[in-house]
């Protein structure tokens, strides 16, 4: 027997597909789903990712009740002014009415990958800050958030210690883990210990949440242990051995490897992903310089755009460079500081490429601005927020198959990470 509040996500989901005109989400593709994104985005000026939407249809790793900040931009999508009214207005109907499920138990390891862009995106996409909908006021001294790793490597456990003793009785409390209000655990105001698994390496800024309102903070930081490659999903990553990726002082993966999980970028979404977090000492992004060769070696006689994508992460954020052929910019994105640079609204020509031979791509931060340069040329520069928050590591990710050439992380005075 479901409880009411199940019952009423599933009410605001089938009313979501109604409004829609989709039919059930059940059949919807990974497209259908970057779509309502991009609709949602568009009508409430808020982002759900594609990897949270997945998990309110059923269609992923359910790693928790969704927030409330999540159903708020829900019932705001069609129409209500938050997730409470959405609930006051709707009339008591009998839960049998409801003849499809949604398989809120189950666990739907979703064998099509993500496009390569919505892949990198379910880690540490810059959300608009912290949704604050709680009319009681905490004094944040009252409150701390501490962690540490459990294990080296992937996937890895995190323990936080946390204090939540002046929340009031009944109120909702909860530990988020990165950027995601959807990955959130709930805990209780008289516990002190709570365990979450990251399944990705990354730089995540947590967060303790009680009525929606963020009572402290903590930076949480899984490292590699030298490099790790992955073939992407929605939820839990396929990891790789370090043997089958590195070749010949080549970083990649060919269509073999892929063959041996049944998998075709031809004739599926395919998004692989190599991962470097590490202490690369003070280099700041103020000042640094980053060079990478890389290649996407789909065959080109495939239907994809054969788009790949470089992120560069630091303390708190990440800039992620996209390319792909010349015919598919359009459907570019970039992101960096914090700002979402639509490839729809933007010229981003400049990161359209012939991948029939290695691509440079570097990045270089100095004097307050930061260029982006493919094969030398500029593509696009912007300024460097005034910070001197430090890089913590980069990823690459292919749509299906490719390979890295070099890569060289350096400042005015040293080399702190250099490939081969």
């Amino acid at each position: 027997m479901e409880n009411s509040n199940t019952y009423m996500i599933r009410l605001l989901v089938t009313q979501i597909e109604t409004h829609l005109g989709w039919g059930s989400g059940s059949t919807w593709s990974n497209s259908d789903f970057e779509a309502l994104s991009e609709r949602i985005l568009e009508a409430t000026k808020k982002r759900l990712s594609v990897t949270t939407l997945k998990r309110i249809w059923g269609r992923a790793e359910r790693v928790a009740n969704p927030s409330a900040a999540t159903l708020n931009i829900l019932s705001q999508f069609i129409g209500f002014t938050d997730w409470r009214e959405f609930k006051k207005t709707q009339t008591a109907v009998d839960s049998k009415e409801f003849k499809r499920e949604v398989p809120w138990q189950k666990i739907l390891a979703v064998i099509g990958v993500l496009t390569i862009a919505i892949a990198i995106l379910s880690l540490n996409w810059p959300q608009k800050e912290d949704v604050h909908t709680s009319s009681v006021s905490y004094n944040e001294t009252d409150f701390y958030l501490k962690s540490r790793t459990i294990a080296k490597g992937l996937p890895n456990s995190v323990v936080f210690e946390y204090k939540a003793s002046a929340a009031n009785d009944g109120a909702e409390i909860e530990i988020q883990q990165d950027w995601d209000p959807g990955k959130r655990i709930e805990v209780e105001r008289g516990d002190s210990v709570a365990t979450c698994i990251y399944h990705r390496p990354g730089f995540f800024n947590a967060k303790l949440m009680v009525d929606e309102s963020v009572v402290a903070r903590e930076d949480v930081f899984i490292p590699t242990d030298g490099w790790l490659g992955v073939i992407e999903r929605d939820s839990i990553p396929l990891y790789l051995d370090e043997n089958v990726i590195l070749k010949d002082g080549l970083l990649g993966v060919d269509s073999t490897v892929l063959k041996s999980y049944r998998l075709d970028p031809r004739t599926s979404d395919v998004s692989i992903g190599f991962y470097q977090m590490n202490d690369f000492g003070p280099i700041s992004i103020q000042d640094f310089n980053f060079s990478i060769d890389l290649q996407n070696t789909t065959p080109q006689n495939s239907s994809g755009c054969h788009r790949a994508q470089v992120y560069l992460i630091y303390e708190g954020g990440a800039v992620g460079v996209p390319l792909s052929n010349q015919g598919c910019v359009a459907t570019l994105n970039m992101m960096a500081f914090g700002q979402y640079i639509d490839g729809k609204k933007t010229d981003l020509s400049g990161f359209g490429v012939d991948f029939e031979r290695p691509v440079n791509l570097g990045l270089q931060s100095r004097n307050g601005r930061m260029q982006i340069l493919v094969n030398g040329q500029m593509a696009y520069q912007m300024p460097v927020p005034d910070e001197s928050a430090l890089i913590k590591g980069f990823s690459i990710h292919f749509e299906g198959t490719g390979v890295v050439q070099r890569v060289q992380l350096r400042d005015n005075d040293q080399t702190s990470f250099l490939f081969p």
